[in-house]
């Protein structure tokens, strides 16, 4: 059941965070998944990552479901999907001025 939470975890930020941090990519929703270097699935992994380092090391605190912390999961997700964010828009950026 934890790895049942923390991939939904990873999936909910995955789809809902990832279009906001490349709101700039376009008009709809398909767009802004994937117009990004590594496009959508290296965003979900980067979230499924974040969310089970968010879930594991952020403690027992918040709403715990099945030994696993669900706010602390979220937290990780969105910090670790933002960091590829970046890491993602500063790698298109060097492959267009090429």
């Amino acid at each position: 059941m934890f790895w049942v939470t923390l991939i939904v975890v990873g999936l909910i930020s995955s789809l809902v965070f990832h279009p906001l941090f490349n709101s700039k990519a376009g008009e709809s929703y398909g767009e802004k998944l994937n117009k990004i270097y590594g496009t959508y699935w290296a965003a979900l992994v980067a979230h499924l990552i974040g969310a089970w380092l968010g879930g594991t090391y952020l403690g027992k605190w918040g709403w715990i479901v099945a030994d696993y912390n669900v706010i602390g999961g979220f937290i990780g997700a969105i910090v670790i999907g933002y960091l590829w964010y970046l890491i993602a828009k500063s790698q298109t950026k060097a492959e267009a001025n090429k």
